[in-house]
């Protein structure tokens, strides 16, 4: 009798582990709701996290960047956020030419990788180097609150 009290113990234990976010096999992320590569919420809160990688995690900036990443049909709604490794921050913006909706300055954002090691941030001078960088007709205009700098490099001059 004593045995099956000792299993049913360890029963319960196991049913109320919660694994990690980004539980990982030799196959990849396991993709099931609320774990894994993703974007999630919860229910309550209306913050959009992106998990990119199995120990690293981000918080979408707004609904701006969100639709940039595809939209929020993409982002799934969970009871409570197992989001797994390091925060790093604010999402990093997609590559591209950015303008914020409070200023005049345009910006180049390429390459790939995180902070000072990844990509790079420059502010473009005059509408001449913007057209001679292929810009002057792809420039996204964004939140006066957006983190272009998010995962980048210093700004500097292109």
């Amino acid at each position: 009798m004593r045995r099956v009290a000792v299993l049913a113990a360890i029963a319960s234990f196991t049913a109320f582990a919660v694994p990690a976010a980004g539980q990982y096999s030799n196959s990849g992320y396991e993709n099931r709701p609320g774990e894994g590569e993703g974007f999630y919420r919860e229910k309550r809160d209306r913050t959009v996290y992106y998990q990119y990688e199995r120990k690293r995690y981000c918080g979408v900036q707004n609904e701006e960047q969100m639709k940039m990443f595809g939209g929020f049909a993409k982002v799934m709604e969970v009871d409570r956020l197992r989001l797994n490794g390091r925060n790093a921050g604010g999402c990093r913006w997609p590559n591209g030419f950015y303008r914020r909706d409070n200023g005049a300055a345009v910006y180049m954002l390429e390459g790939y990788g995180s902070g000072q090691d990844g990509g790079r941030i420059c502010e473009i001078a005059t509408p001449q180097q913007l057209r001679q960088l292929g810009g002057d007709k792809r420039v996204k205009v964004v939140p006066g609150n957006s983190n272009l700098e998010a995962g980048r490099s210093r700004v500097r001059p292109c």
